[in-house]
């Protein structure tokens, strides 16, 4: 029988209750067991124009709420999530395969992105720009419209969270289209919305694979779409989005560098590379898959990370290991294709390198040393626990290695001096760069990346922009007769 992970039956949402949807049946599976969740029935190309429809509607009322009230009903979701964090947590663990402790601080992650942009409801402010004595210009921030949110499933409530909350903070409406293998937290945050006053068609989620997604983002109305995901698929949305002419922030794929230099400290250096490639079983698009050290301390580094790795408990995510499955027999699959392509070429596998005999997507942290920067398992986003290392001579060296790849989300430096860590972190293409502790930045740093990793920024005050419009308005006011 369906493991129900959900208090209510997994269907669409749409100007504030519940419908089934009318297209094609899905099945999905616990990816540590195996065994059948929820099942779910995906949108008609209708249901998406009705979720639209519902979120133009509620716009002039959304928008139209005085800010502190906005503030209010964010501030009441956040509280509301928190409160439900445990049973939040459970479900995207199930779902998604990730640890407990993880998905738990996805949870948080998502009722703190709702406070953080609660705060600034009220501070949205234009500015005057003096014209001379009989002209004044003014700009208004507005609310860019209705907003699609096309989500990933390896980050399913926090990704939702950062691209939702600060589109309802600017006074936008949301419709949101999670992944077709993690459905459920999109649905409960709908809900909760309800709950915590959002207007009916304020937040509407609509359920499907590639084409849902298509439709939404192509669909007349929207004016903006944010997208998580492959940079292939991030190229199609973004076509698609030509349609209506709406705006596109995408967050794509990565194949983040990490430097470790001949001064570093080690054991910093081993925990950050493992967390940056082993945390939720390498499924991180900023994930620090490519090591780059000097020659002086690349074997004792990859020693302290086969040490530390082999020390990780595998497990049901809801025992909460260390490395939970991957998410689906398809990401199992393509994993393992590179990994096998990868010795079948010749390169040296030190870790690893084989799926665990047990029931479940499960798949070790494997380490590939000494590879060279061509290889296509050093070029394309594996998307798994697969960590690559190259050798360099010297801080330069390490620049061009790292800097010779087609991504450029996020990279890392490990050195004791400031002045080459700074130099690294001026001349690396990325849009995050990370000194002596990889991936730690917070939510309220702005999030993006350069090259084929993506388009706009997320997270802080930067991740506001996108939903809104700015208006100028000149007065022309002749003297007094």
């Amino acid at each position: 029988m369906p493991v129900s992970v959900s208090t209510a039956k997994l269907g669409l949402w749409i100007g504030g209750e519940p419908q089934p949807g009318e297209g094609a049946a899905r099945g999905l599976v616990n990816p540590a067991t195996e065994t059948p969740l929820e099942p779910f029935c995906e949108a008609i190309e209708d249901q998406v124009g009705q979720a639209v429809a519902s979120a133009a509607a509620a716009l002039p009322i959304w928008a139209g709420t005085l800010p502190g009230r906005r503030a209010a009903v964010l501030l009441r979701l956040a509280d509301l999530i928190a409160q439900e964090a445990d049973r939040l947590a459970r479900i995207e663990a199930a779902n998604v395969g990730k640890p407990l402790s993880q998905a738990l601080r996805d949870v948080g992650r998502a009722a703190d992105y709702f406070r953080f942009y609660a705060g600034v409801c009220d501070k949205l402010n234009g500015e005057t720009i003096p014209l001379g004595p009989d002209q004044t210009a003014l700009t208004l921030a507005e609310p860019v419209g209705v907003t699609a949110h096309i989500l990933p499933w390896n980050y399913p409530i926090s990704t939702l969270a950062r691209g939702m909350a600060p589109a309802l903070a600017a006074g936008a409406t949301v419709v949101a289209k999670p992944s077709e293998l993690t459905p459920f937290s999109a649905f409960e945050v709908a809900r909760l919305a309800k709950q915590a006053g959002l207007p009916d068609g304020a937040c509407n989620v609509v359920l499907g694979g590639g084409d849902v997604g298509a439709a939404l983002a192509g669909y007349p109305k929207i004016a903006h779409v944010t997208f998580t995901g492959s940079t292939t698929t991030g190229r199609r949305v973004m076509q698609a989005a030509s349609v209506p002419v709406a705006g596109v922030t995408l967050e794509l794929g990565g194949k983040s560098p990490v430097i470790v230099l001949e001064d570093a400290d080690l054991e910093a250096a081993a925990d950050g590379v493992m967390r940056g490639i082993f945390f939720n079983a390498g499924q991180v698009c900023a994930a620090g898959s490519r090591l780059i050290c000097t020659r002086g301390v690349h074997d004792a580094l990859v020693d302290k990370l086969a040490q530390k790795t082999r020390a990780m408990g595998v497990g049901d995510p809801l025992d909460d290991p260390a490395l939970g499955p991957l998410v689906s027999a398809a990401q199992l699959a393509r994993v393992e294709g590179f990994v096998q392509r990868a010795k079948g070429q010749g390169m040296t596998c030190a870790l690893g390198g084989a799926r665990l005999e047990r029931p479940g997507y499960f798949y070790p942290p494997t380490i590939f040393t000494d590879v060279p920067p061509e290889a296509e398992i050093a070029r394309e986003e594996v998307f798994g626990p697969v960590l690559v290392t190259h050798l360099c001579d010297d801080a330069e060296d390490a620049l061009r290695i790292a800097n010779d790849s087609p991504y450029g989300l996020v990279a890392g430096v490990y050195t004791q001096s400031h002045d080459t860590a700074l130099w690294l972190a001026r001349r690396l293409e990325a849009g995050q760069v990370f000194v002596n502790g990889f991936l730690t930045g917070g939510d309220t740093v702005p999030f993006g990346g350069v090259k084929h990793s993506g388009i706009g920024r997320e997270k802080g005050l930067a991740g506001l922009s996108a939903y809104l419009a700015t208006k100028s308005i000149i007065l022309n006011h002749a003297r007094p007769t």
